[in-house]
This record gives C-alpha cells, sequence and structure tokens, in this order.
C-alpha cells in the first residue's frame, strides 16, 4: 500500500501551477486498489484486481468553473494541462452563483474503525469468505446462489488554494449474497464493513438461505394497501432517496419532495435521521469534504421535522446559513444516513403488522415525480404474507406505487437492531434497523 512520493509532489505541483492562472483550486489525489471475485451457482467465475490513481482538480477564475481528472503528473504534462484548461475556462460564462471554497483551518478527526491493515493483504482468503457465504446459505435451505465480494484500500490526498492541507487513507470490504431455494424463492443478504473484524460473510450468507426458503411456493399477491414491516435493505432504499432530497442541490434542481418544507414536518415523530460522516466503520465516513471542511455530524430529521439541508460554501451563501461540510464543489451530497432505532424486537414487529406484508428487498426504485415524491418500486426477493402477527407463507407479482411523502410520514415503527446498507440501489450507506409503516400501496407487477 505505498504511495510513491512523486504522487504526491505531483498533487503539489499540479496546485502550484493553477493557483497562477485560477482563483480557487482544488487538487483532490486518490489512490486504490480494488479486488473483486465474483460468483455464480455455488462456485467462483470470475475474479479482477486493478489500480486506480489520479487527481481529481477543480478550478474557477472570476466565477468560470472547470474540472478535469489528471492521469499524467510529470511536469511536462501538467503544465500543458493547466495552460489548455485555462483556454477551456475564459471560454465558459460565469457562474454567478459561486462564491468560492471554504478558507478555514480545520483540525480533522480521525474516523474510527475505517482503516485495517489486513484487508490489502486479502488474496486467496477472499475465495474462503465466498466459501464461507456460500456454504452459510446452502446450510439453511438454498440450492444455489451467486453474488459478488470485493475488497480496497484509498489514499487521499487533499490540496486546496485557501491553504487546506488534508490526507486520510481507508480500507472496505463488501459481500453480497442472492440465494435461490427455488425459482421463484429467493432471499438477498450484505455485509459491508471497513474492517474484517465487522465483515460477516457467512453470516449473509445464512440469512439469504433462511430467507430462500421460507419464501418457498409464494402465491400471487392481491393489491390493496398493508401495513408493511422493511428489512432494513429495503427501507434504506427510501432513505437513500431521502438524503438526496436533502441535499440543496436537489431542491434547486427541482428534484427534491422536501422544497419548502425546511423546519416543518416530512415524517412521523418515529423518524431521527442523521448525516454522520464521523461514523465509525461508516462506509463513507470521511474527515474532510471535498472543499477540505472538517466534517460533522448533523440531524437532517429530528422526531420527523426537516432540520437541515445539506450545504457547500457556495449553496450555504445563497441561504444566508453555514456549509453543512457536505461538498461536492457543484452538489452537496450525505455522507453516511443514520435512522436512530426505535424499541422494537422483530417478533414484536411482527405483532404490530397483525395483517401486512414483510418486504425482504427492493429494486429499480424510479419516480413519476421527483418533487412530488411519487414513485414505483418492485420487491425483490421474499415478499412475506403477515397474518395474526406471525409470518403465514410468501406471497408474488407485487409492486409498491406510492408517494415518499407518505411513507415518511406513515411509519410507526422503528426496530433495535441496524444494519450498514451500501450496494447497487443504496449508493450512500444507510444504517438503519427494519422500519414499519402503515398503509402502504401495492399493485400487480407487470413483471414476469
Amino acid at each position: 500500500m505505498r504511495v510513491s512520493k512523486e504522487f504526491y509532489d505531483g498533487i503539489d505541483y499540479i496546485l502550484k501551477k493553477s493557483e497562477k492562472e485560477f482563483d480557487d483550486v482544488i487538487a483532490h489525489g486518490v489512490i486504490s486498489e480494488a479486488k473483486q471475485i465474483k460468483f455464480t451457482n455455488n462456485a467462483v467465475s470470475t475474479g479482477k484486481v486493478w489500480e486506480d490513481r489520479g487527481v481529481n482538480l477543480f478550478v474557477a477564475k472570476d466565477q468560470k468553473l472547470a474540472s478535469t481528472l489528471v492521469k499524467e503528473l510529470d511536469k511536462k504534462s501538467v503544465n500543458a494541462m493547466v495552460k489548455k484548461l485555462a483556454r477551456f475556462v475564459k471560454l465558459t460564462k460565469p457562474n454567478n452563483e459561486y462564491v468560492g471554497i471554504d478558507a478555514g483551518k480545520s483540525k480533522y478527526k480521525k474516523i474510527q474503525n475505517s482503516y485495517d491493515p489486513s484487508i490489502p493483504k486479502l488474496n486467496d482468503e477472499l475465495v474462503d469468505l465466498v466459501e464461507a457465504g456460500v456454504n452459510g446459505a446452502l446450510s439453511k435451505g438454498a440450492e444455489r446462489c451467486g453474488g459478488i465480494i470485493e475488497s480496497g484500500w484509498t489514499k487521499e490526498y487533499l490540496r486546496t488554494s485557501a491553504g487546506i492541507k488534508a490526507k486520510q487513507k481507508g480500507t472496505s470490504a463488501s459481500f453480497s449474497i442472492r440465494a435461490f431455494a427455488s425459482k421463484d424463492a429467493s432471499g438477498h443478504k450484505l455485509s459491508c464493513a471497513r474492517s474484517l473484524h465487522h465483515f460477516k460473510p457467512e453470516d449473509a450468507g445464512k440469512r439469504a438461505g433462511e430467507t430462500a426458503r421460507q419464501a418457498l411456493d409464494p402465491a400471487p399477491g392481491k393489491p390493496g394497501k398493508y401495513n408493511v414491516m422493511f428489512d432494513p435493505m429495503a427501507f434504506a432504499v427510501f432513505l437513500d432517496h431521502v438524503g438526496d432530497a436533502a441535499s440543496m442541490f436537489s431542491v434547486e434542481a427541482g428534484y427534491s419532495f422536501m422544497e419548502g418544507r425546511l423546519n416543518r414536518r416530512v415524517a412521523s415523530d418515529q423518524v431521527t435521521l442523521h448525516d454522520d460522516p464521523l461514523l465509525a466503520g461508516g462506509m463513507f465516513s470521511t474527515s474532510f469534504d471535498a472543499e477540505g471542511r472538517q466534517t460533522r455530524r448533523h440531524t437532517v430529521i429530528r422526531s420527523g421535522i426537516l432540520r437541515t439541508f445539506l450545504h457547500n460554501t457556495s449553496t450555504a451563501a445563497r441561504y444566508n446559513t453555514d456549509s453543512t461540510s457536505n461538498a461536492g464543489i457543484i452538489a452537496p451530497h450525505a455522507w453516511n444516513l443514520v435512522l436512530d432505532t426505535g424499541s422494537f424486537e422483530l417478533p414484536e414487529m411482527l405483532r404490530e403488522v397483525k395483517d401486512g406484508l414483510y418486504v425482504t428487498n427492493v429494486w429499480y426504485m424510479r419516480f413519476q415525480n421527483y418533487k412530488t415524491g411519487d414513485f414505483s418500486v418492485i420487491p425483490r426477493d421474499a415478499i412475506f404474507k403477515v397474518k395474526n402477527g406471525q409470518i403465514e407463507g410468501a406471497v408474488k407479482d407485487l409492486r409498491i406505487s406510492d408517494n415518499m411523502k407518505d411513507i415518511m410520514l406513515n411509519v410507526y415503527g422503528v426496530g433495535k437492531h441496524r444494519e450498514q446498507i451500501h450496494g447497487w440501489e443504496v449508493e450512500t450507506p444507510v444504517k438503519t434497523a427494519p422500519v414499519l409503516v402503515k398503509h402502504v400501496k401495492f399493485t400487480k407487477s407487470l413483471e414476469k
């Protein structure tokens, strides 16, 4: 995991040359290595290892903005790139809403459980972890399973024209497994962590296999409104979109169902949601944002009331508030979304559902209207029928067609035990327990 002195020197040289041409400069160097294994039909199918390095460069001159990715860091290449970028910036139109980058001096906090020196050394051990996950699924009733395991490390080095100098390193591991007990009976679970101590592929496999076995022989579901218990895998998808809607970029672009609702109710009083970039072991935990500002935890929704939108320096200036340390230069974004736990154990939650559904996973969430919050999403894998507070078989062929505002306002319970979810449908890591939502509208799925 050595990073050459030439890489750091190249970043410093980029900053030095760019400062002569531009008012504001941010040079964010990233070097990383990743390993990936895919498995199908219970066996490893493909493997891949790749390394990447480069410098994300942002510049501003007279409120004219540009960005590029720099791969060649020798002085000749940098000199040519800066001249070319300067010519390009002259041709662009000013962005009158841009007010500069953060100029504050920060003392960065170390993120707990964000780096494990054993992860970069993983090689054949990744195959062992895949086998443990697959065997776990088979031991609980699955017939076949497939998925992916990934591990990697990243080193970052940030320099800005405002004098900010920051660096950090991190590791990560993720395992996603989908188990089948039959064609129509499947379960999907994952494990993601920044350290091996918290990485549990075998447990994910067992849970996926058990879910698939319980989902055997699903009957066609009936459209209607149901009380629903959403598994963390499923509800994380909803919270990911809440995080997107909380970005001031989404608000200004007309893509937020929370526009105009600051300090107003956007969810039931059961919902308290934080953005926590300092979360120990958080998949996107970071000491600094893209402007080099020290990150800090924010409560986005407290007891159902929207308390803040997410800002960078420019969006904050437009609304006479402070940056929330969520830059993206152009688009502020959440780091790790964390839902406060409730008081329910899983059996108690099923009793609270009474007669309804237990949705274990969803995918392909699509909005008919981002601003109003109208959406549809397909429940993937097991959908369990709940009768008199007990699981009574599985159903299939249903789609959720509802509204995000109503979903959040209709939350009536949160479980005690949270899981960290990050994957294809959940781009921003979410830490959530199972969640109860009343009156969720289901329609007939057209998928076959």
